[in-house]
């Protein structure tokens, strides 16, 4: 049986708040789910098992992202 931790978050920039959207068990899932957003390359961010922040650039590529102050 296979425990799966659902570590990976998807967060959002809410009026200067960063609050979870969804918790996933890859980035690879929530980089799925995110790209079928419209607008996830505005306000939408992955924070991996290892708090690595990530987000997508313009060139719809996942690159890591080192400004989530606060968060």
């Amino acid at each position: 049986m296979i425990n799966a931790t659902h570590n990976v978050r998807v967060i959002k920039h809410i009026d200067g708040n960063y609050d979870t959207y969804a918790n996933f068990t890859t980035v690879q899932n929530a980089l799925h789910h995110m790209r079928r957003m419209d607008f996830a390359n505005d306000c939408w961010y992955i924070i991996d098992a290892n708090d690595n922040r990530l987000k997508l650039d313009a060139n719809d590529k996942l690159v890591v992202f080192n400004s989530l102050i606060g968060y």
